[in-house]
């Protein structure tokens, strides 16, 4: 008899480590995967972390407890979106560039599953602490490594304040982060979230200014580094979301969270700072955006120009030198009066929207998917490929890629407004689901691929897991 209360004793204190130690660990791995994934060329390593994570807690689990079958219910509109690529691929000859697509689609799974399964199965006395690390780490570093970068670049000269009156006072530091700008503004969205998470976790008051000085750097940072791209997802995002749930609803959720009296004039202030900051990072760029839209949209629909030649297909016509600066900007040139993002992301997206008249099932997947559009494909000097993830899919697999997708952002929306209905819509899934839905957006204007699509995929795992942990058990 004592030897049995003995053994039951110690299993006791077994288990009471494993609760101890499995939010600990994993909540630490999780912070480790998504800083690699938003890290050019390190989501290998993050797959492979990720990969044996996810082995080890089904093993711990096992995969009953672990609910991984619900899990694979929201994917559901990507493994059809797998199955129509790879007939699409089969019936025009493109399997061999196909294969890259599928691959690259199908590791995202890899990420979604493990922040599912950890979310899923954590005590809900556990979950703010481990979304507030996950979130709050990857930001953390990345905006480290974005001021070191940017006071090496200054103690080297590399960062002239003052070149020209057509330039503002910061328009050079956007290029000093090692990571770039697309990668560094999604790590800056996300230190924004975990100081959202930080005001709204803590009741002490100076970790509550710590939450809102560590949202209040992230929007800074990005108005430093001019990232345009984020600024039109956080516009997308936050229109969709006002839509999906309502108006009056989003106003109410909203509404006790903002500032009153002097605090309003302070978040006044702080956002003129902001737009005064964004301005001067980005003052060229600003100025040319009216002229750089209405240019993209004449040469895509009225130009004379033969196709081949046009600046939006043409790539020699950016990367050949300018022999006198001064004069091309004072003649109001083309090359120096456009501003050169703005005109191609526009081009380039009227051109994928043209492409669904005469393609509406798309041309097929390939590293040169616009070059084929144009029939321009492997000529030297020719753009082959844009910097949009609408496009992409769009000129590639046609109107069903809009549908997939669409879909697996409505699953969101759909079960976000169901647990608002039912009360049991938590802040960090609220938050989660608001940031899943901005990253949506951005795939309307940027790039969404590799560690970025793992990255994406991540937060959608962890969005079902703590939906389905936070939903009352008549209702799963």
């Amino acid at each position: 008899m004592l030897q049995r209360n003995s053994s039951g004793f110690d299993d006791g204190k077994k288990r009471l480590r494993l609760a101890w130690a499995f939010p600990v660990i994993s909540g630490a791995a999780l912070a480790v995967i998504l800083t690699l994934y938003l890290a050019p060329s390190k989501y290998f390593t993050a797959d492979l972390l990720a990969a044996l994570l996810l082995i080890v807690v089904l093993g711990m689990l096992g995969f009953l407890r672990s609910g991984l079958g619900n899990g694979c219910k929201p994917l559901a509109p990507l493994l059809a979106m797998l199955i129509y690529v790879a007939i699409l691929a089969f019936s025009n000859g493109t399997e061999q560039a196909a294969q890259s697509y599928i691959k690259e689609l199908a590791l995202g799974f890899i990420p979604f599953l493990l922040l599912y399964v950890i979310f899923r199965n954590q005590p809900q006395v556990n979950i703010a602490t481990l979304t507030l690390a996950v979130f709050l780490t990857p930001g953390i570093v990345h905006l480290a490594f974005m001021y070191l970068d940017i006071f090496i670049a200054i103690q080297k000269g590399d960062i002239p304040f003052l070149s020209s009156s057509r330039q503002g006072l910061l328009e050079y530091i956007k290029n000093a982060p090692r990571v770039g700008r697309r990668y560094l503004s999604w790590a800056l969205l996300h230190l924004l979230c975990a100081g959202w998470l930080t005001a709204w976790h803590f009741r002490n008051t100076a970790f509550k200014y710590l939450g809102w000085v560590l949202a209040g750097l992230s929007i800074l940072s990005l108005a430093l580094l001019d990232a345009r791209a984020a600024y039109a997802s956080i516009g997308i995002g936050a229109l969709i979301l006002i839509v999906a749930i309502g108006p009056n609803r989003s106003w109410q959720k909203l509404k006790p969270y903002l500032p009153r009296g002097r605090g309003r004039l302070l978040l006044v202030c702080f956002l003129i700072a902001v737009a005064g900051l964004g301005y001067s990072a980005g003052k060229s760029r600003w100025v040319a955006m009216s002229y750089s839209l209405e240019a993209a949209a004449h040469d895509v629909f009225d130009s004379d120009v033969e196709l081949s030649q046009r600046p939006f297909v043409n790539e020699a016509f950016w990367t050949a030198p300018i022999e006198d600066v001064d004069k091309c900007y004072l003649e109001g040139h083309f090359r120096c009066k456009v501003d050169q993002s703005a005109y191609l992301r526009l081009a380039w997206v009227l051109t994928g929207m043209k492409s669904l008249v005469a393609h509406p099932f798309g041309i097929g997947y390939s590293d040169a998917y616009l070059g084929h559009l144009w029939g321009v494909a492997g000529e030297p000097d020719k753009f082959q490929r844009g910097d949009s993830f609408l496009v992409e899919h769009v000129v590639s697999f046609g109107v069903f890629s809009l549908l997939f997708y669409a879909l697996l952002i409505w699953g969101v929306l759909h079960s976000m407004r169901r647990a608002l209905q039912a009360g049991y819509a938590s802040v960090p899934l609220m938050t989660l689901c608001m940031l899943i839905v901005v990253c949506a957006g951005r795939g309307l204007v940027d790039v969404f691929s590799e560690g970025l699509w793992r990255y994406f995929m991540a937060l959608l795992g962890m969005y079902y897991g703590l939906l389905q942990s936070a939903r009352p058990a008549n209702t799963q």
